[in-house]
């Protein structure tokens, strides 16, 4: 196998749990999408290396991971020279969803994600890395080596990340 094809394998085998987590980044879809394109590229230079890699998923994720902080602080930087105001997230749910036999039921569920989303928007950084990186089913010790942290910081941040997004979500209810 090539390592253009090894690249495309990877992409193909983790893009839908990249796409999803970047939703926990940027709400912009095009942004998003670029982004996307960015991670795919830097995965198709690094393939050498993820495929010597003990872990390539936690791999793959820590590149997602890295680009997309690299992401943020540009657009922070963007933002602080054009002194524009920060705008509204627009929520967009990128995760497929199995067919629902009743719209309202569906309706609901759409609207909790969205709130959800919107709550882990507005964590800090490093509560919203382990959050939307949990999200994607990785274990404390894949997490810490995406964030290149200790697994018992990646539970203490996990922990104070729930606590944190059960407040703000109670908050937001009606």
């Amino acid at each position: 196998m090539t390592t253009q094809e090894h690249a495309e394998a990877l992409w193909h085998t983790y893009s839908a749990g990249i796409v999803r987590t970047l939703s926990g980044y940027e709400a912009d879809p095009q942004l998003r999408e670029d982004l996307a394109q960015e991670i795919f590229c830097a995965i198709a230079q690094s393939a050498t290396r993820i495929m010597a890699a003990q872990n390539s998923r936690a791999y793959v994720y820590r590149i997602a991971h890295n680009v997309a902080v690299d992401h943020i602080a540009r657009q922070v930087k963007d933002q602080a020279e054009l002194h524009e105001p920060e705008q509204l997230a627009q929520l967009q749910d990128t995760a497929s969803h199995a067919i629902d036999h009743c719209p309202a039921e569906q309706l609901q569920r759409d609207q909790r994600q969205q709130k959800l989303l919107a709550a882990i928007r507005e964590l800090d950084a490093p509560y919203r890395q382990v959050i939307v990186l949990l999200l994607e089913d990785l274990n404390s010790t894949e997490i810490a080596d995406v964030l290149q942290i200790s697994a018992g910081a990646v539970r203490v941040r996990i922990n104070r990340a729930k606590a944190a997004l059960k407040e703000r979500l109670l908050r937001s209810a009606p």
